[in-house]
C-alpha cells in the first residue's frame, strides 16, 4: 500500500489501483490536521456537525466532490446495491440518509464514490478496469461467513458482464487473525460453509477460543469467484495493533475509517 498526506491529513491506496487513471480511491485514516480524531462514522449521531465537517475536508484531500460520496447502513449483511448518479449524496449529512440495510454497492456510473465505514472489519474494494466497474464491500465475520465478498464479484459478473479474471480487489486495514478471537459458535458457523478451515482459523487458546483470519476468508472467497492471485492486493495492516493509525472496536474505539472509490469520466 501507499502512504498518503495532505494538508496533515494522512490516508492509503492500493499499489494496483493507484496506478489506474480511470478511478479515485482511498482508505482514511485518524490523522489529521486537527487536535480531534479523524472519525467519519454518523452512526452514533454525537458531534454530527465535526463529523460532517470531517467529510468535507476528506473530500477536498482527495480531490472527490463532497455531494458524489455515498454511505451506507451497514449491518453485517450479505445485502449488495447497485448505485447510480441519482444516489450521489445520500448519507452525507445524516446516518437515516444512507443506503439502507446494505453491506456492499457496485455502479458503473463516473461520479459516484462508494463508501465503507471499518474498524476491525474488511473494507474490500473492486475494480473491473475493462468493463469500468467498481464497487465497495464491508466484511466481518458475518459478512464474511455469508460471503458478501463471493457475492458481489457474482453480481459484477451476472449484471455487468464483467470476467472475474479482469477484476482487481484491495482486502483494507482490518484486525488479524492473531487479534481477532471468536467463540466457538463462529467456527461452527464457518464449518458450514467453508473448506480448508485449518487455513482461516487457529485454535491455540487454551480457553478453547478460537482466531479467526478474516482476510484469508476473504480472499479464499475471491479467488473462488474467479479471480486471479496476481489481482488480489492485501494491506496487510492490522487495525488493532495500528491504532495509532486507524479505528478499531475491539480497542473500545467509536469512530470509524473510510475506504471509498470513485470512477473518473473518461
Amino acid at each position: 500500500m501507499i502512504q498518503k498526506e495532505q494538508n496533515g491529513l494522512v490516508y492509503f491506496q492500493f499499489d494496483a489501483f493507484s496506478q489506474k487513471k480511470n478511478i479515485k480511491h482511498f482508505i482514511s485514516t485518524r490523522i489529521n490536521n486537527k487536535d480531534t480524531s479523524f472519525n467519519l462514522s454518523l452512526y452514533n449521531r454525537s458531534n454530527t456537525n465535526e463529523i460532517i465537517e470531517n467529510r468535507q475536508d476528506l473530500a477536498k484531500f482527495v480531490d472527490i466532490p463532497f455531494t458524489n460520496f455515498i454511505f451506507q447502513q451497514q449491518v453485517h449483511s450479505k445485502n449488495i446495491s447497485i448505485l447510480t448518479k441519482a444516489d450521489a449524496g445520500k448519507g452525507i449529512q445524516a446516518y437515516y440518509d444512507g443506503i439502507s440495510d446494505n453491506d456492499a454497492m457496485i455502479t458503473n456510473k463516473p461520479g459516484v464514490c462508494l463508501t465503507v465505514m471499518a474498524g476491525d472489519c474488511v473494507p474490500i474494494l473492486f475494480y473491473d478496469p475493462i468493463k469500468k466497474i467498481i464497487a465497495a464491500a464491508h466484511a466481518g465475520w458475518r459478512g464474511t461467513y455469508k460471503r458478501v465478498t463471493q457475492l458481489t464479484i457474482e453480481m459484477m459478473t451476472n449484471q455487468f458482464g464483467c470476467k472475474a479474471s479482469d477484476i482487481l480487489a484491495g482486502i483494507g486495514p482490518s484486525i488479524s487473525q492473531k487479534n481477532y478471537e471468536v467463540d466457538d459458535h463462529v467456527y461452527i458457523e464457518f464449518e458450514k460453509r467453508f473448506d480448508n478451515l485449518s487455513q482461516i482459523f487457529t485454535n491455540t487458546d487454551e480457553n478453547g477460543k478460537y482466531y479467526l483470519d478474516l482476510w484469508e476468508a476473504n480472499k479464499q472467497q475471491l479467488i473462488s469467484a474467479g479471480l486471479s492471485k496476481e489481482n488480489i492486493e492485501l494491506s496487510n495492516i492490522c487495525t488493532f495493533d495500528q491504532n495509532n493509525l486507524f479505528f478499531s472496536a475491539r480497542r473500545g474505539d467509536k469512530g470509524r475509517f473510510v475506504a471509498g472509490i470513485m470512477l473518473c469520466d473518461d
